[in-house]
């Protein structure tokens, strides 16, 4: 999937006021999330109404009437501009370089000192004119003392090397250089579409000119059976939307087809032959948003709010889709929680503080609990996605989903199972009859499809567990839910000794000596260190990382029988 535009800024628009929104970041999926009325339609209405950003009409100042003012007790001029990553520069100016000789200075480095000065959020932010590359920034660079950030031979090859300046003094070397860097790596955008959130099939004799639904059947009409010339182009598009039907309804024979009277969809399974919207309203709907994208590719694609009327299950397997299946860069307005965790996603906290919206990366995991917040989920909301696996650490993440990958590539972690945390050190420290580990026990009645994996931490095999664990064991043992205990001392006991002594060769070279004891029940992640020393914490995480990077080995001990039961509580939970 593409990345056409990187990153936006922009003051005295909409819910944006007076302090400017720098929104950094983007990548090929980016979802803005927030409860109503923060202002998540706000990047949205901005990429899709006014860029290309340097268009005449889409830089005109906005009317104060206008629903796209600023309403804030404080009034300025709307303004909105590019930002394009230091890197872009840097590649152009290496290109530029190439093969010429400068004896006094190293432009590359004399370039990224000057880019340091003037970037703001790691980026050069630019207002510029489309037809003519005619290029501002959004703030006039402060060049006070320009003279001292190089000595006055750097800066003579360096207009040299980006301007083709010769000549004149140190001042005009200078603004040689900074105008020149305006015009540099300057971005060109394909057509930006919106999805509204008002989605729905419209009669077969409309124009299939906006992506409301309107003329859509009339459009997969001419895709299903399309002109000799352009048959294998169209009919690729067509078979690729039942690709997604047979996905969606979890029906391999699923197949969409459009009538002779263009009246309504018509889904073939088990069979039958159903309209569409019989199929239920959420089907209806993901359907509908999956064939506008495929239809249209290569575009910057809005869309509000596709959770309307959507499972979660349903939310991530769209996403999943257009990641995998398009090519397009995507702009997601939404209040589900249920994007949060999208891989290779950037996701934005939208909210407002009573006197403007405003935008910011969720980096951390606490950024993420704070949109839930914002949101009004409950831990409990959060868990009725799908099936739910609890356990220790993110180590035991990454070796579970690893696993559960090996049994079953299909099943994806976000789409059909969720991973989450209980802290071990919680649960080892516990009493059996701590009011902690029957709130924990009770988590089974928030979603039934539910696993916790616990460490035995057992020394021998005749060792006694914790007694927390048992109780764990003992009372989830009468009802739903899977308690998988570890047959050796810890989840690293299911991992080849001599792979993960090797992956923590790797990650501690200069401390690494030798193997500790690597029996099922001994400290699998120990390990000698040089000055004689035991090492007992070493990096769980990126040795787990490096194991995993290996064909999963599930003949260790119970792990194959484990993951298998696993494997078919997932399947239960997402159904057929």
């Amino acid at each position: 999937m593409p990345i056409y535009l990187q990153a936006i800024a922009a003051k005295f628009y909409r819910g944006i006021g007076p302090e400017p929104q720098y929104i950094t970041g983007f990548s090929e999926m980016n979802f803005f999330i927030g409860p109503n009325n923060a202002g998540k339609s706000v990047v949205l209405n901005l990429i899709h109404d006014r860029l290309p950003f340097g268009e005449k009409e889409n830089n005109a100042n906005i009317e104060p009437n206008s629903a796209e003012a600023y309403r804030g007790t404080e009034s300025g001029l709307f303004s909105v501009a590019v930002g394009s990553p230091l890197s872009e520069f840097e590649n152009v100016v290496e290109d530029k370089i190439k093969g010429e000789y400068f004896p006094n200075s190293n432009p590359t480095e004399s370039f990224a000192t000057v880019l340091e000065k003037l970037n703001s959020k790691g980026h050069i932010w630019r207002k510029y004119s489309v037809p003519n590359q005619n290029a501002e920034y959004f703030h006039t660079p402060n060049l006070e003392g320009a003279e001292n950030w190089m000595g006055k031979y750097a800066w003579a090859d360096l207009a040299n090397a980006v301007d083709g300046y010769r000549g004149g003094n140190t001042s005009n070397q200078i603004k040689s250089v900074v105008d020149a860097i305006k015009r540099l790596a300057i971005p060109t955008f394909p057509k930006c579409l919106k999805i509204l959130a008002k989605r729905k099939l419209g009669p077969k004799d409309e124009t299939f000119d906006d992506l409301s639904g309107k003329g859509l059947i009339n459009h997969l009409a001419a895709i299903q059976n399309p002109d000799h010339f352009e048959y294998a182009e169209k009919r690729k598009v067509f078979d690729q939307i039942n690709e997604f039907v047979r996905a969606v309804t979890g029906k391999p024979d699923a197949r969409l087809d459009v009538p002779d009277n263009k009246k309504d969809l018509l889904i073939h399974m088990d069979n039958k032959v159903l309209p569409l919207d019989s199929l239920g309203t959420g089907i209806h709907e993901v359907i509908l948003i999956a064939a506008f994208c495929t239809i249209h590719q290569h575009k910057i694609m809005c869309i509000e709010e596709p959770e309307i009327h959507l499972h979660p299950v349903l939310q991530r397997k769209l996403i999943r889709y257009l990641q995998d299946k398009t090519e397009n860069q995507y702009f997601i307005a939404t209040h589900s929680a249920a994007f949060i965790d999208t891989p290779n996603a950037s996701v934005y906290r939208v909210w407002n503080d009573s006197v403007q919206t405003r935008v910011s990366p969720a980096l951390r995991r606490g950024d993420k609990r704070q949109i839930c917040d914002d949101l009004g989920y409950k831990a409990s909301d959060i868990m009725q996605a799908n099936a739910v696996i609890w356990v220790e650490g993110p180590s035991d993440r990454i070796y579970i989903r690893h696993w559960i990958n090996a049994v079953d590539p299909s099943l994806i972690e976000g789409v059909h199972y969720s991973i989450l945390f209980y802290g071990g050190a919680l649960i080892k420290h516990l009493s059996a009859d701590d009011a902690a580990i029957a709130d924990f026990i009770k988590l089974r009645e928030l979603n039934r499809n539910f696993a916790v994996v616990l460490d035995s931490d057992k020394e021998s095999p005749r060792a006694k567990l914790k007694p927390a664990s048992a109780r764990i064991r003992d009372e989830m043992a009468t009802g739903p839910g899977i308690v998988w205990i570890t047959k050796g001392r810890e989840i690293e006991n299911y991992v080849n000794p001599e792979e993960l002594q090797t992956a923590l060769q790797s990650i501690h070279p200069i401390i690494y000596q030798a193997p500790s004891a690597v029996g099922p029940y001994d400290h699998a992640f120990y390990f000698m260190r040089k000055d004689g020393k035991m090492e007992i914490k070493g990096d769980k995480v990126g040795a787990a990382l490096k194991v995993c990077e290996q064909p999963a080995d599930l003949s260790i001990l119970d792990l194959k029988a484990q993951i298998i039961i696993l494997v078919a509580m997932i399947k239960a939970a997402n159904g057929p």
